[in-house]
């Protein structure tokens, strides 16, 4: 090895380490009264960072189980940054069933009319319809009276391009999912009750090199970028061996998350309509693909699951 190969390789350990020493920093969720006075629905979207469909439906997770039914839908980008330009005008993944807001041709949940057209809220109590804009969908809930708060540990989330429209915005690189719900729980507590808000996290857990704290860490997750390349490859012992354990730690990474979500979520008021999906999904060898940013249905397949935090259910109401 010569003198630069082995000083980035000290380099990628040290930014590991420092990256797993920011994870470590906030490890338990604030206890926040969170008292709104109005009679408004509230939305929540989290989307989780790479999470493939199958990686959330091999996961143990009792608490998403609990409040509802995780659809295999499929994702409008094959990357952070055009996904979430597409969720940020209220398109989401959509599934092929016939299911109101899984299906956004059966029922939309927020929808931005065309100019010069009506805002007929009437179609709905649970379709949330704003006047046209030539801003997205945080703009137009802004200027409709919410409360607009997010967090993201994606380095697209540095673009003023996808926060520019919130009231407030945290992005920190290797910024834990603990460490965002605190961030929207301060901010809710004092800021959202008297108004709806939406609310917004992307979580990195689920990204390579599957950040988790509590998580067993070999050499194979810190250099886990390495393997992702374009074009494809054909490797069968990578995709056996390596391929495999990279699938099993974004696994590992949704049961983390999963028991985050299930005391958050428990915080939060009750009429929340949430939505949990993600912005793609990832390759891990499959006919010779790595990572995402290409067309493949490992990238396009996402888990999509919406409910109201009250019981009550959305998916029912066409």
């Amino acid at each position: 090895m010569n003198i630069k190969d082995l000083f980035q390789k000290l380099k990628k350990k040290l930014r590991y380490k420092l990256n797993e020493e920011s994870f470590k920093k906030e490890t338990k969720l604030l206890e926040k009264d969170i008292v709104q006075v109005h009679d408004d629905i509230n939305v929540l979207l989290i989307t989780f960072d790479s999470c493939r469909f199958d990686s959330m439906k091999r996961a143990n997770t009792p608490n998403l189980d609990r409040l509802g039914e995780i659809y295999s839908a499929w994702t409008p980008g094959t990357y952070t940054l055009p996904a979430h330009i597409s969720f940020f005008t209220g398109i989401f993944p959509m599934v092929n069933e016939d299911i109101p807001y899984l299906n956004r041709f059966t029922k939309q949940l927020i929808t931005m009319k065309k100019a010069g057209q009506a805002v007929d809220t009437a179609k709905s109590r649970r379709t949330i319809s704003l006047p046209a804009s030539s801003h997205d969908m945080i703009y137009a809930l802004k200027k409709a009276g919410y409360y607009t708060v997010g967090a993201g540990a994606a380095t697209w989330f540095a673009k003023h391009i996808l926060t520019q429209n919130f009231h407030d915005f945290k992005f920190k690189q290797a910024m834990s999912a603990t460490e965002q719900c605190n961030f929207l729980l301060r901010n809710l507590a004092t800021k959202s009750n008297k108004k709806p808000f939406f609310a917004f996290m992307n979580f990195i857990e689920t990204h390579t090199p599957y950040m988790h704290y509590g998580s067993d860490r070999d050499e194979y997750a810190m250099q886990a970028r390495d393997f992702m390349s374009f074009p494809p490859r054909e490797d069968t012992y990578m995709k056996e061996s390596t391929g495999h354990k990279l699938h099993q730690a974004q696994i590992s990474a949704v049961e983390h998350l999963d028991k985050i979500m299930g005391e958050f979520l428990q915080i939060l008021p009750k009429k929340t309509f949430v939505i949990i999906t993600a912005d793609h999904g990832e390759a891990f060898g499959e006919d010779g693909f790595w990572g995402h940013g290409v067309y493949h249905p490992t990238v396009m397949n996402v888990p999509m699951m919406c409910f109201m935090l009250n019981g009550e259910k959305p998916l029912e109401d066409k």
